[in-house]
């Protein structure tokens, strides 16, 4: 999503967001494909959003590589 972080639904659907699909189980990794079309450079976080209860479960900032790299000292 757009914003850094979602705390309530107007947050989420202001900032925009790419659904990836309801969640596959909830022990263990998951993965998820996002579509090629998608421009990641237009969102800056991941959650795992609940529709039905209007939720923020867990955010992950996303940090284009080149600031992984210069953060690390690379």
């Amino acid at each position: 999503m757009a914003a850094s972080d979602a705390t309530d639904s107007e947050t989420v659907n202001k900032a925009g967001f790419v659904s990836l699909g309801p969640l596959k189980g909830n022990i263990g990794d998951q993965n998820y494909e996002v579509p090629a079309d998608v421009d990641l450079s237009r969102y800056r976080a991941a959650t795992i959003w609940c529709h039905r209860f209007a939720v923020n479960f867990g955010t992950a900032l996303l940090v284009p590589q080149n600031q992984v790299a210069q953060t690390a000292g690379l």
